[in-house]
């Protein structure tokens, strides 16, 4: 495996499912390779975190998964650290119809100034500097896609939220890592919840052949080691849990 700091990568920004934790703000991921820099969702607080790592004016897109305000709502931030903070213009991102649809309702300026705003869907094909990405409609009660992003021959997936009804198999090629939300205990995996508990994460990525996957979105006072342990279950690959600052390299 390839270690070295300019590899792509993803780094967790922040993994707390719903709400914010104390120890973690809601879904975001930084993609990077030694050129190029991109923000996967932008979870309530996350731009504290991700300052830790990348400053603002280097980083290049952002992709936005689906409109539920735990995978979004920093952007309306990020908006005003662009366009009052930086003064920069035309900061690519990229999200679906309903999620711009909010944004606009929130600061109606904001892709019209700071943010190049593209809308995406399944069908799309975004390519970000040396990095590509394709999407997955997931099994979510919004439009919700999940992420496949591509470079130098590695892969790294993201399944943003969803029910049992979805796997990684729908992008039917190879994946290094995938980032799997396991949102739910075993206990309520039948009660039609539109997310999936370890056990569920760890099938669906066994039939994708996936080795390495990492566990997030999990609630605030639920137990990670639960969702661990259940994931192991059902899944003999590599699994770790997602942690502010983690950086996976596949």
């Amino acid at each position: 495996m390839t270690t070295s700091p300019d590899s792509f990568r993803i780094t967790v920004i922040g993994c707390s499912g719903t709400y914010s934790s104390p120890d973690s703000s809601c879904s975001s991921y930084l993609v990077q390779t030694a050129t190029t820099s991109v923000l996967l969702d932008a979870g309530p607080g996350s731009s504290i975190e991700l300052q830790r790592h990348i400053d603002l004016a280097d980083l290049d897109a952002i992709i936005v998964s689906h409109e539920h305000p735990d995978h979004w709502t920093e952007l309306p931030s990020l908006y005003h650290a662009y366009r009052y903070g930086l003064e920069r213009e035309g900061v690519p991102v990229y999200g679906t119809a309903g999620t711009k649809r909010l944004l606009d309702a929130v600061t109606p300026e904001a892709t019209s100034t700071a943010f190049d705003w593209t809308t995406i869907t399944a069908e799309s094909d975004v390519a970000v500097g040396d990095i590509s990405f394709t999407f997955s409609e997931t099994d979510h009660p919004v439009e919700t896609l999940a992420i496949l992003a591509r470079s130098a021959g590695s892969t790294i997936g993201y399944s943003a939220d969803t029910g049992p009804d979805w796997s990684p198999e729908r992008f039917d090629e190879k994946i290094d890592v995938f980032v799997y939300e396991t949102t739910l205990p075993e206990s309520l995996e039948d009660e039609g919840i539109p997310h999936v508990s370890g056990r569920e994460a760890g099938l669906r990525a066994t039939a994708a052949h996936i080795e390495h996957i990492v566990i997030t979105h999990v609630p605030p006072g639920h137990d990670s080691v639960d969702r661990e342990m259940s994931t192991q279950t059902t899944f003999s690959g590599q699994v770790t849990v997602a942690e502010p600052g983690l950086t996976i390299f596949p």
